[in-house]
């Protein structure tokens, strides 16, 4: 059986450069990072499934967690980041035993699939009895455009097709949000008129900054009230 097309591995050495940089990718790792320890302190072990190359996964290490990276590109674990184990596999069959680790992330990794039940039932299987799984993808569907068809993404989620997900695999949901509000009405707009040279993680470095700095104040913000929308959301389960 051919494998499922879920990524263009030619764009991971583009998006490592881009990572280390971009204000989204800057935010987002902390946001994951705030959500994870609300619920499971340092040092626990954290599996990464899809991790490319590890920019989350390298920046879970520096806090303390025992993380290892699984991805399915031998190209992207070849230049990934520093300071995690590396294992590469297929986010279908992981290459680990039932009950392994505390924390499993999915980080941007559903959309990319036909079918996400399965790969969430096999994060699942995965984690020890307590243990959490924490989940990001884009969401709102009327955000829907060719970005996302370039990125090989299958959907972009409501609040309710992550709660029914979680449902499938018997997860007690503790935390489902919003994040990124601020993005919203620009992406909205600059996707309805973009074309196919737009490149959505070119942006100017003022900008960058002061976008850094708001996403930022978003992120604190949301540890005291939800934000009301947003382009992706971010999901914490456990596993009862």
């Amino acid at each position: 059986m051919a494998k499922e097309c879920t990524y263009d591995p030619s764009y991971f050495k583009r998006l490592k450069k881009i990572e280390s940089k971009h204000f989204w990718f800057n935010v987002r790792r902390k946001w994951i990072f705030n959500s994870i320890k609300k619920f499971v302190l340092p040092p626990a072990r954290i599996l990464e499934v899809g991790c490319g190359t590890g920019n989350v996964s390298s920046f879970l290490a520096e806090k303390g967690y025992l993380v290892t990276g699984c991805e399915y590109y031998r190209e992207a674990i070849d230049m990934a980041w520093p300071g995690f184990r590396k294992v590469q596999g297929d986010a279908k069959y992981l290459p680990f035993s039932d009950s392994t680790f505390d924390i499993v992330g999915l980080f941007d990794v559903l959309e990319h699939f036909d079918d996400d039940i399965e790969v969430m039932r096999e994060a699942i299987r995965v984690i020890r009895k307590n243990g959490i799984i924490i989940i990001t993808v884009p969401a709102k569907e009327e955000l829907w455009s060719f970005v996302d068809v370039r990125a090989f993404h299958k959907r972009r989620y409501t609040k309710e097709m992550l709660k029914k997900i979680l449902s499938e695999g018997r997860l007690n949901p503790l935390l489902i949000e919003y994040i990124f509000m601020s993005l919203y009405i620009p992406m909205k707009y600059l996707r309805r008129k973009e074309k196919e040279s737009y490149n959505q993680f070119q942006i100017n470095g003022v900008v960058n900054t002061i976008m850094k700095g708001i996403f930022n104040m978003e992120r604190i913000a949301s540890r005291g009230v939800p934000l009301p929308i947003g382009t992706s959301l971010i999901a914490v389960a456990k596993r009862i």
